[in-house]
């Protein structure tokens, strides 16, 4: 059996619409190459589309590659494919549409949405009443529309510093590469996270009063910011705090279309740091 096109994506927006998305990005198509009664049948899931996931894709004879990071983040004025341009995407589309491989990406509507990845990552940490965070921006901007990140309280297991750092190496396969701002033996009752790259929201952890904050990418001065204000902070890398998305999207993806729908997770996507 096979899912058709219209239902597979409907389902998708059903669970992290793209009315969510912030006024930043790029989620949904990204290459559409089906109608949409056309059937799918593999799909493959993948943190970012690369020289390698095109590979991967190719040789799995997927019809489908649902990504997180936009393969065009910013909306392209042409397709380079020749080598030349910084941004190898040209190469990656042109070997897709090649290929017949159609892309999508849930990006911050996926980090936004309810079961999404912030969901997923306070649920991996252990925390409780979760909630939201940070309170949405009101600016006239469109910036941070959403509740983008989650907030709650520390598990018994994980009151101390230490014990979180601990937690996130594992978690983000970090072993030996965290920042952190902060004492070993601090003790940690509220938390914030966002994956990915949550820098700005720094100053928002410090105004919402909670005692660490775990997220990625984050710069001098709001490294800073953190070390005066006693917040403290764990860096996990954009590609460890983000890596869950493969697992919780296949997840979903497994769970809505059971039988239907083969979903292969992505083996390429690494951390370019690694």
């Amino acid at each position: 059996m096979t899912v058709q096109k219209h239902e597979l994506i409907r389902a998708i927006e059903s669970a992290f619409p793209l009315c969510i998305q912030e006024a930043w990005d790029n989620s949904g198509w990204q290459i559409d190459l089906m109608r949409p009664d056309e059937s799918v049948g593999r799909v493959l899931v993948t943190l970012d589309t690369t020289r390698e996931t095109v590979r991967e894709a190719e040789e799995a004879g997927v019809d489908l590659i649902v990504e997180h990071h936009p393969l065009f983040f910013v909306h392209p004025t042409r397709i380079d494919a020749s080598g030349a341009a910084p941004d190898p995407a040209g190469e990656y589309a042109a070997a897709l549409i090649k290929a017949g491989v159609s892309v999508y990406a849930a990006h911050t509507t996926f980090d936004t949405a309810e079961g999404g990845m912030n969901d997923a990552l306070a649920q991996a940490l252990g925390l409780t009443d979760v909630e939201g965070f940070p309170i949405p921006c009101a600016g006239s901007d469109g910036k941070w529309s959403h509740a983008m990140g989650r907030k709650g309280t520390a598990p018994e297991e994980f009151r101390t510093f230490s014990g979180f750092c601990s937690k996130a190496e594992e978690l983000f396969d970090m072993k030996g590469r965290l920042k952190t701002v902060g004492a070993p033996d601090a003790a940690v009752r509220t938390v914030a996270l966002c994956g990915g790259a949550g820098g700005d929201f720094v100053i928002d952890a410090i105004r919402e009063g909670v005692d660490l904050y775990i997220t990625a990418d984050v710069k001098h001065h709001e490294a800073r910011w953190a070390n005066e204000r006693g917040l403290l902070l764990i860096d996990g890398g954009h590609h460890g705090t983000e890596k869950i998305f493969v697992r919780v999207m296949a997840g979903f993806l497994r769970d809505t279309f059971a039988g239907r729908l083969e979903v292969i997770g992505s083996q390429t996507s690494r951390d370019p740091w690694a």
